[in-house]
């Protein structure tokens, strides 16, 4: 069994104090309320001698169980105590279990139900008001638990889950108060030895299993100790071997440090080879590199001058053997060269032609003069190449600058629009509470002072407008096609005088500047629609725009015939335009026609619309947002794109220009991920890398590998703080226990004091109930306990040990000892298994009501009294339920013959 949790009460000095402490142990009970662990009923089958009993229903308080011997008084306890999950030997009854199946048959069967009520119930929800303990016993001394719920669904088979069970309700099967079977009674009551009472006493009060406790607690610890002092000598020897390899790590920081510096060198060897490539490449590539252009231009002056020398007549073979070069040279310096060349042949043949006559001298000065035009020519050739040069660079600055400006320009093309389709998404958020928010943010404001203004009677006839404002259509879906035909004049204002207008522009100029003010069509008003009978357009199938149109005045309509001619135009809703207006005449009177897709018609020419959704006649707002959100997410997609592809180009390009660095910095990337910045020269960096190997090579020869130190260093490292670690902590938890087991020590000397004062004065006070006396002396140190006992009239003789008692006497003793065990311990229920089968009728009548006086006290508690003799003269109380056994079946079979 699971061992059992006492609360410790608080260490206090005095007796009243250790009185009131000694209380509070068992304050908390689990069963307080009498709701959980009482035993609802049992049942046996097959079980000792008998076939079937049961099932026995319990009362919540007092039980007897009545019978002669052999009717089955014992087997219900020893039921029990097995039911719960007890072992054969805590019965008394028997060394195994397969002893106590029934002779002949194979199993047997213990059901047991306990209370499961209240707040504290076990696993409520689970179980529900009570839990069934089903146990079936094989006659191989093996058996099977099933704990079920009230349903009698099987719940759990586990032991585990019925020692939790057995926890949660404080039920002790191996302690003698709970469950005092008839051996152990016996045993007490023919006890001689004043340590086996003592020993009962600590076994009942649970101090001999707290006890136990701390000298197992005691044991581990000097074992613990043990291992701690025998880790600390190993940890000696691994300090020592840690400290030799530390040593030898610590003399390879600089063979660490010649090798980072030489992996420092390999990669920046690489880079400095990627370097060299790109500046070779730069060089030939680079379409703005001065002297890839000096190369050039040079290259064509020296063709020129070739040319410039054939072309001179008398000195041609000689100036072209002093100006011959190979012309696909790319260095500058070889004209110079040349020229040097020239002059000091030049200075040879002065001296070599002394002799020479005049026509030769004529002829050199010729020469010479025309290696001064030479010279002339290359100077102001190198001029025009610098100017070139530099026209180029500004060509390319004023190229880079016109890109940005043209990106630039589409940038803000492109968020003009955005921003234009934003606002109007918030005019349409608005004019869902305002329609006229559609025309303009400030229109309801305008509205509102032309309607002041009027008030006031500055018009002479109330102003109308906006024209989209008044109209209505009769088929939402022309609402394209209407506003494609008006267009401008959906914002417009229609006033009936000069005057008129002049007010109402100087009512728009607070929210208009000049250029962006609605138009006014100034138009004297009449109550009267025009008559266009004659001048309407018509078709039998489709309408002219004043039959698809209802405007709110006449005035509207009016103005719109004036100003647009709206009734010359029709309305195709199907896509036929063009076969009404193109083959053939068009209708009659109609001059153009507008399709429900906004296109404009005319006999000749067919313009198509840039509207998709109407602005001002739409009807769905919440579709005219949704259009405009996905044309904002459609330019700014396109923006995107167009720059997506713009720097996708820009990115071809440098992949282009880079390909032939792409193999030298793959392999650098290989040797140095990250980027060195180089400043050294290749052949100095690989003289200090070939240095450093060298010198890498002769320490490994006389020191070993680095990989190894560094590998055996860090496991001794490792080794040895992992042991440490374990030392320090077994040395704070030695530490902390023997803090724990001093103040352990010293709550269990409190509380042991403390059940031992309260048992004495409860024992005290039963004996004296019937006219007794007597005392309990408990010796710790020796671990006795000494009871004697003065029937009423020898108060007078000496010690009275309870062995010279009769055996009524004896049991009256015993139970007043039991009685004050009960009241310093807890148990939802306590068993007496034939408590006065040595008592006369006087000394049983007393015991039986002291035991009813307690269990009235205690009328939480359930109680189980096991007797062989009557209970007919007891008291009739609800309290008090009779259980009357059958005799058993050979004394029934007698009684009949």
């Amino acid at each position: 069994m699971s061992k059992r949790k006492i609360f410790h009460p608080p260490n206090k000095s005095t007796f009243l104090s250790l009185l009131l402490s000694s209380s509070l142990i068992f304050a908390f009970c689990l069963c307080l309320q009498g709701d959980i662990g009482l035993i609802e009923s049992i049942s046996l089958k097959n079980f000792m001698c008998h076939r079937s009993l049961g099932p026995f229903r319990f009362g919540p308080n007092v039980n007897f169980i009545v019978g002669n011997n052999g009717s089955g008084k014992s087997a219900i306890l020893t039921a029990l105590i097995v039911g719960l999950g007890g072992k054969a030997t805590m019965t008394n009854r028997g060394v195994s279990l397969k002893d106590f199946v029934k002779t002949s048959e194979t199993a047997a069967d213990i059901t047991v139900k306990l209370r499961n009520r209240g707040p504290d119930a076990y696993k409520k929800d689970v179980y529900g008001d009570y839990i069934s303990i089903e146990h079936r016993i094989w006659t191989d001394g093996s058996r099977t638990c099933k704990l079920k719920n009230k349903s009698g669904h099987l719940v759990s088979s586990k032991k585990e889950e019925l020692t939790g069970i057995l926890d949660h309700f404080n039920i002790q099967l191996d302690n003698p108060v709970s469950i005092l079977s008839q051996e152990m009674s016996k045993q007490f009551l023919h006890s001689k030895s004043e340590s086996d009472k003592y020993k009962f006493f600590m076994k009942a009060t649970l101090l001999e299993q707290m006890r136990a406790d701390y000298v197992y607690i005691k044991h581990t610890k000097t074992v613990t100790r043990q291992q701690v002092e025998r880790q600390e000598e190993c940890l000696k020897d691994l300090k020592q071997e840690f400290l030799q390899k530390k040593e030898r790590y610590e003399k390879c920081s600089s063979f660490s440090e010649l090798k980072a510096v030489l992996e420092n060198l390999k990669k920046a060897m690489a880079w400095c080879l990627v370097r060299a490539i790109g500046t070779i490449n730069a060089l030939k590539k680079d379409p703005q590199n001065p002297l890839k252009y000096n190369n050039f231009f040079i290259f064509h002056l020296l063709l020129f001058y070739k040319v410039s020398v054939n072309r001179l007549n008398g000195i041609k073979g000689e100036i072209i053997d002093y100006l011959t070069v190979p012309f696909g040279s790319l260095f500058p310096l070889n004209c110079l060269k040349i020229v040097s060349k020239a002059h000091k042949e030049q200075e040879v043949q002065r001296n070599n032609l002394s002799s020479v006559n005049s026509e030769e001298q004529k002829q050199h000065r010729k020469r010479q003069k025309t290696l001064c035009d030479l010279k002339e020519k290359l100077v102001e050739l190198q001029n025009k190449c610098s100017q070139l040069n530099q026209e180029i660079s500004n060509k390319h600055q004023a190229l880079f600058k016109g890109r940005e400006e043209r990106d630039k320009l589409e940038e803000r093309n492109v968020q003009a629009s955005v921003e234009s389709k934003l606002k109007r998404k918030n005019q349409l958020h608005a004019s869902r509470s305002n329609k006229l928010k559609r025309f303009g943010d400030h229109v309801p404001e305008l509205m509102a002072l032309i309607a002041e203004a009027h008030t006031k009677g500055r018009f002479r006839k109330k102003p109308i407008g906006p024209i989209g404002a008044c109209i209505h259509l009769n088929d939402p879906t022309l609402a394209v096609a209407v506003e494609c035909c008006l267009r401008s004049f959906m914002k417009a204002f229609c006033c009936d005088n000069y005057k008129d207008e002049a007010v109402l522009q100087e009512i728009m100029s607070r929210f208009y500047s000049k250029g962006n003010r609605p138009q006014i069509i100034v138009s004297p008003f009449s109550d009267k629609l025009y008559n266009i009978d004659g001048r309407k357009a018509y078709h039998p199938e489709y309408p002219s725009v004043p039959d698809v149109i209802t405007a709110t005045s006449p005035v509207i309509v009016n103005c719109l015939v004036d100003m647009r001619g709206i009734e010359s135009i029709l309305i195709i809703k199907v896509n036929k335009a063009r076969r009404v207006m193109q083959q053939g005449r068009p209708p009659k009177n109609c001059r153009e026609a507008f399709t429900a897709e906004g296109d404009q018609v005319y006999p000749n020419r067919y313009y198509t619309s840039d509207f998709s959704m109407a602005k001002y006649l739409g009807g769905d707002l919440e579709t005219e947002i949704r259009y405009i959100l996905s044309a904002i997410h459609r330019k700014q997609a396109e923006d995107a794109d167009s720059q997506y592809s713009s720097l996708r180009d820009r990115i071809d390009q440098l992949s282009e220009e880079m390909e032939p660095l792409k193999e030298y910095v793959a392999k650098a990337t290989e040797i140095s991920p990250e980027r060195q910045q180089v400043t050294s020269s290749t052949k100095s960096i690989d003289t200090e890398i070939t240095r450093l190997k060298r010198k890498i090579k002769v320490y490994e020869s006389s020191h070993g590998e680095h990989e190894q130190v560094v590998r055996e260093y860090a496991e001794a490292l490792a080794l040895y703080r992992e042991k440490a670690n374990q030392v320090r902590d077994l040395r704070r938890f030695i530490d902390r226990l023997d803090n724990i087991m001093s103040d352990r020590q010293n709550r269990y000397k409190v509380m042991r004091r403390s059940l031992s004062v309260r048992c004495k004065l409860y024992f005290s006070n039963f004996l004296i109930k019937m006219n007794y006396c007597g005392s309990m002396i408990f010796d710790h140190n020796n671990e006795t306990l000494a009871i004697s006992v003065h029937p009423p009239g020898r108060e007078e003789d000496g010690v009275s040990d309870v062995r010279t008692l009769s055996g009524g006497e004896r049991s009256f003793s015993t139970i007043c000892f039991m009685l004050s065990l009960w009241e310093i311990t807890e148990s939802p229920f306590r068993c007496l298994d034939e408590f006065d089968v040595y008592m006369d009728m006087h000394n049983r009548s007393i015991c039986l009501n002291l035991l009813l006086e307690l269990s009235e006290r205690q009328h939480l508690r359930q109680f189980i009294f096991i007797t062989p003799l009557t209970t007919s003269h007891m008291p009739k109380s609800s309290l008090i339920k009779v259980h009357q056994l059958q005799d058993p079946e050979r004394e029934r079979s007698q009684n009949t013959r």
